[in-house]
């Protein structure tokens, strides 16, 4: 009897858990229930029962709850809790409960807040696009391609991407401006990160047919505001170059240092800008110094498609091919879907 009785026990326990949702309270008295999403710069998704995604400024909502996962969350006072969202009696404040005890935080302290204990292939996400570009060294019009993958766990990042720009002219192709990345990042603290890289690059506007290039380093995430956040990176990497004349550099030796700028709004229209700057200086060829560098601004039109525009230079001042143009910049216009 007393093995039936604690089962009874145990199954309306799970069943409990399972029906365990989470809750938007509006300042207005309205009450929301279903998934809660994402925090992110002022701005909560939520996912309601029977209904499509919303998106709410942190500001309308006097409270949340969230027990239904664990929830890593990031301050613009740059602290980092990982724990449920229980309701909170103040307006627009929220408690987080650790596990060891309870902490107050207000919507507009947090930077970046999602559910940590999903599934794996919910850690995921990224875009795709596609569109025409301007640029200095073709009078054709081009083609470009460019994707993205990032994995995001408790004390990790791991990013794939992509880019390509094609020469479409009668019968010819040209491979003319290509990257492949592949990044790691492993949190030894809220701000501090190792980081590993690998690179492919083409460029043939600077006489580059092939580089592959293997980084290892250290960042810090220096900056995080409600719509603002900003990393820098230094190390060093190994690099090997072919040129277009088909002539191998060898195993080349650079310092480098990366500095990358994001600027989010969140309400509408919905904008994101990035600045990215990468310095090279080599050790292996006496006084040899380059440079990349991207911006990227990109415009929601509807639900996961965003138009963009990216600028983008690359500067070498001993290119692998003698007498070979030094610059090479870029004007990049697209289209991107958020497909995770």
């Amino acid at each position: 009897m007393k093995t039936v009785t604690l089962g009874i026990a145990l199954l309306f326990c799970v069943m409990a858990h399972s029906q365990v949702k989470d809750t938007i309270y509006f300042r207005n008295g309205t009450i929301v229930v279903g998934k809660l999403k994402s925090i992110k710069l002022g701005i909560v998704t939520f996912d309601p029962d029977d209904a499509n995604d919303i998106t709410v400024q942190s500001r309308k909502l006097l409270t949340i709850s969230g027990k239904r996962k664990i929830f890593r969350i990031e301050t613009v006072r740059e602290s980092l809790f990982y724990g449920t969202i229980l309701k909170h009696p103040e307006p627009n404040a929220i408690y987080v409960y650790t596990g060891l005890d309870s902490i107050t935080l207000y919507l507009e302290e947090i930077s970046v807040c999602y559910p940590f204990d999903n599934t794996v292939a919910e850690r995921f996400s990224g875009n795709v696009g596609l569109g025409y570009t301007y640029t200095k060294s073709s009078e054709f019009g081009r083609l470009n391609f460019d994707a993205t993958i990032r994995y995001v766990s408790k004390k990790e990042e791991l990013s794939l991407s992509t880019a390509g720009i094609y020469t479409i002219y009668d019968s010819l192709f040209s491979r003319d401006n290509e990257q492949v990345n592949l990044k790691y990042n492993y949190y030894f603290s809220k701000k501090w990160f190792g980081t590993v890289f690998l690179v492919y690059q083409r460029n043939l506007e600077l006489g580059l047919q092939r580089r592959y290039q293997e980084g290892l380093g250290v960042g810090n995430k220096f900056l995080t505001t409600r719509h603002m956040y900003a990393w820098t990176r230094m190390g060093a990497v190994i690099n090997q170059e072919k040129s277009t004349e088909d002539i191998s550099s060898g195993v080349l030796t650079e310092l480098f240092g990366q500095v990358e700028f994001n600027i989010f709004r969140f309400e509408h229209p919905k904008i994101n800008f990035t600045a990215t700057q990468s310095i090279y200086y080599s050790l292996s060829q006496k006084g040899r110094f380059r440079s990349d560098g991207s911006m990227s601004l990109t415009w929601e039109i509807f639900k996961d498609f965003k138009v963009s525009f990216e600028p983008y230079h690359n500067y070498d001042n001993q290119p692998p091919v003698e007498g070979n143009n030094k610059f090479d910049f870029g004007i990049v216009f697209g289209i991107k879907y958020l497909f995770w």
